[in-house]
């Protein structure tokens, strides 16, 4: 019911409708994929060829085009993005729509012991703007440490006194009082959601009642708890796409997009190891984009890896075993990462706090917002609780950082009838709520995962993932103390006071543990494990002394020419926060490096 009214409100046209259906529908094969006409190679040359229109893509194809003699084609796998994702509210509907990627984990025996066959859904946009158009919009930078690593680690240019330029280029925060931290004339609005329930200040009072300081989470130490900023403006969605590319679109005709285009194999010259196009599949029929300068590979960290690996970019001897011929042998795909944590640990709300509506109730909000014209505002214009935000430092690390974070995500009690069903299926608005999820979440895990090619369908078929989380115990030590720590916010005033307590019931695969303790938070973390979607790694920024590494400190893929990847994967250590404007900030350094670079090249 309410899907379908907000279709009726935003428009369900090819465009913008966003069905809950399966959305990876393999293309129509044409009779033979290399029956390429010279017309077509001539059309579709460019001097940079952009593959993936979210989060770092937007940025990329924005900034090249700036250099109005550059030709650039950005080809984005997925629809135009649906003025749906604009209401901040339906978040949860876009999850499982054609919009994601619905990729979902491979079973393993320590996570998502009770989700249908043991996987665990892992969405990622599958639309121009990605997953900055199905995210949860909070603007996280990490922690000064972070950059510091890379850095340390053999990547010059990438301290945070280095990158701290571009997380302000891209920024255009409305509220900032310190201009030495933030940008207020960037591209990217960055404000606190204009809606503010009571259970979402409560919350950030009980982490200053147990000593957290309030600080402005963007911080170089973020080490404290506040409600965080939003990639939104005037109560809409501010995505990469309604960012970077909608305000320029019309007004550059050296930038071309492409959507629904699928990108199959980046086009590598075998002699010379010099990348010169891409090979992509639109309308059933595959096509060739010549790429005069560069190949830029901004797929995400799970589709940039698959397609180096099609390409014959990748780890030697495993793709020798899938029969394709190796262009460069490196660990692609490898040192993949997420912040791991559990569904299962369940705030009560009192009726008071509580914010369930009923049918008309909902359906007057929702008529509400589309009335209200340009500046929205109301409960629709937020993720509510999801905007708080603490960070604390467990005694397992020795960096002055945080190594737990905290979110919360309003959920309905039917949560309790069946998690794993309710958790797939679930799309009421986020505002709504009486029940509140406590997500612990690992920000810097020692256990690594990897993406590997889909052996029955390499081009086609979704890419596995293993995740391997808690495959060193430390993690899940870790997080059990960050569980524990919340349970103690039972302890405040501000809970007290407003009758908020945990829910102990205990949940199914669970039940013959004592709720609480060690064990029943294990498996909690094995049975209901769940991540807010911030996989990165899979192409690892690194010298070329590091056997691990698939790039280098500029973005250029080891051992072949006129190829960068630049996106959440390159990053060679996650980042102690959200993951998206740490994305957009590698995309505009990235940009940066591509116009020195050729620049210099005249």
């Amino acid at each position: 019911m309410y899907l379908s009214l907000l279709m009726q409100l935003f428009g369900n046209s090819s465009e913008n409708s966003v069905g809950r259906i399966n959305p990876f529908q393999p293309p129509i094969k044409p009779t033979n994929d290399e029956d390429l006409t010279k017309d077509n190679e001539e059309l579709m040359e460019f001097d940079f060829v952009i593959v993936g229109g979210g989060s770092a893509g937007c940025v990329i194809a924005n900034r090249l085009s700036e250099v109005k003699n550059w030709k650039i084609l950005l080809i984005e796998a997925g629809p135009e993005e649906p003025d749906i994702t604009m209401v901040p509210s339906t978040v949860k509907t876009l999850a499982g729509s054609n919009i994601d990627w619905k990729y979902s984990t491979q079973p393993d025996n320590y996570t998502c012991q009770s989700q249908k066959g043991h996987v665990c859904g892992m969405p990622r946009g599958k639309t121009l703007g990605g997953s900055s158009a199905i995210n949860y919009m909070v603007y996280m930078r990490g922690n000064k440490l972070d950059y510091d690593g890379w850095a340390a680690a053999g990547n010059p240019g990438w301290s945070y006194d280095e990158v701290l330029p571009y997380f302000k280029k891209s920024e255009n925060n409305r509220e900032a009082t310190n201009t030495k931290l933030h940008g207020i004339s960037g591209p990217l609005s960055v404000v606190k959601f204009p809606y503010i329930d009571n259970t979402t200040e409560i919350i950030v009072e009980s982490f200053k009642e147990k000593g957290l300081p309030l600080i402005d989470l963007t911080s170089p130490n973020n080490l404290g708890v506040n409600i965080a900023y939003s990639t939104s403006e005037n109560g809409k969605r501010q995505s990469a796409n309604a960012a970077f590319i909608k305000p320029i679109r019309q007004l550059r005709s050296n930038l071309q997009i492409l959507t629904d285009a699928f990108a199959t194999k980046i086009l590598i010259d075998p002699t010379s190891k010099t990348a010169f196009g891409i090979k992509y599949q639109k309308n059933g029929i595959f096509f060739k984009a010549i790429a005069k300068k560069e190949v830029i590979i901004s797929s995400g960290t799970y589709n940039s890896p698959k397609l180096l690996m099609l390409s014959g970019i990748g780890h030697k001897e495993y793709l020798e075993n899938l029969k394709i011929p190796v262009l460069a042998d490196l660990q692609v795909g490898y040192n993949l990462q997420d912040h791991v944590s559990t569904s299962g640990l369940v705030l009560a709300l009192s009726d008071q706090l509580s914010n369930k509506v009923n049918r008309s109730q909902l359906l007057y909000e929702v008529n509400e917002y589309y009335k209200q014209g340009p500046l929205k505002h109301g409960p629709l214009t937020t993720t509510s609780v999801c905007n708080t935000v603490a960070f604390i430092k467990t005694n397992f690390t020795k960096e002055n950082a945080p190594d737990i974070q905290y979110h919360f995500i309003g959920e309905q009690v039917d949560f309790f009838q069946d998690p794993a069903s309710y958790l797939a299926s679930n799309i009421f608005p986020m505002s709504f709520y009486d029940i509140i999820n406590v997500y612990a979440l690992l920000l810097d895990p020692k256990s690594r995962g990897i993406i590997k090619l889909n052996a029955t369908n390499n081009i086609f078929g979704p890419p596995l993932i293993y995740p391997g989380f808690f495959q060193v115990k430390e993690d899940m030590d870790r997080i059990i103390e960050g569980m524990k720590f919340a349970v103690g916010l039972e302890e405040t005033i501000a809970f007290k006071s407003a009758g908020i307590s945990f829910d102990r019931t205990k949940l199914k695969g669970c039940q013959g543990m004592s709720w609480g303790s060690y064990d029943y938070f294990a498996c909690l973390l094995m049975h209901y494990t769940t991540t807010i979607g911030h996989p990165v790694g899979t192409c690892k920024m690194g010298p070329k002394a590091d056997k691990d590494a698939v790039v280098d400190a500029k973005l250029r893929v080891h051992g072949i020419k006129n190829l960068r990847v630049i996106d959440a994967s390159v990053m060679p250590k996650i980042t102690r926060g959200n993951t998206n404007a740490p994305t957009i900030m590698i995309a505009e350094k990235g940009s940066d490096m591509i116009k020195n670079d050729h620049e210099k090249s005249k």
